[in-house]
């Protein structure tokens, strides 16, 4: 079990990395992504679905993590 949370959490930052790296590489606007809260952040639709995927991976991750220490698999 650690190590499908460990792949998940791994593939998911990847997959958030890679989207936020398509951004740069298109726009080169380093300050867009150091202040990502502020959303000037502005995806195309392939950087915008790869980012969610890898939060969705994220979140997978993270409630397996949860599950695993509530039910002590």
């Amino acid at each position: 079990m650690v190590y499908l949370q460990t792949g998940l959490l791994s593939v998911g930052l990847l997959l958030v990395m890679l989207a936020y790296g398509g951004y740069w590489r298109r726009t080169e606007d380093g300050r867009g992504l150091l202040l990502f809260w502020q959303r000037r952040l502005a995806l195309s639709t392939t950087e915008f679905r790869i980012q969610r995927a890898g939060l969705a991976l994220l979140w997978l991750a993270v409630a397996l993590r949860f599950a695993q220490a509530f039910w002590h698999w």
